[in-house]
């Protein structure tokens, strides 16, 4: 995958997931997080992705 050639709105949905993945591992949020919580996260990203395929 070229991450130059994808459009901005991919560009955040990739920066946002992994911006996401890192804080909920490294912030203290009182929460226990677990790989479940990332595949969660990673359905809902591929749900945008396919919906900016779309546009």
């Amino acid at each position: 995958m070229n991450l130059l050639r994808l459009n901005i709105w991919r560009k955040c949905i990739l920066i946002g997931f992994i911006a996401a993945v890192i804080a909920m591992f490294s912030l203290d949020w009182g929460y226990h997080f677990h790989i479940g919580h990332v595949v969660r996260l990673f359905v809902g990203a591929v749900a945008f992705w396919v919906v900016v395929d779309r546009l």
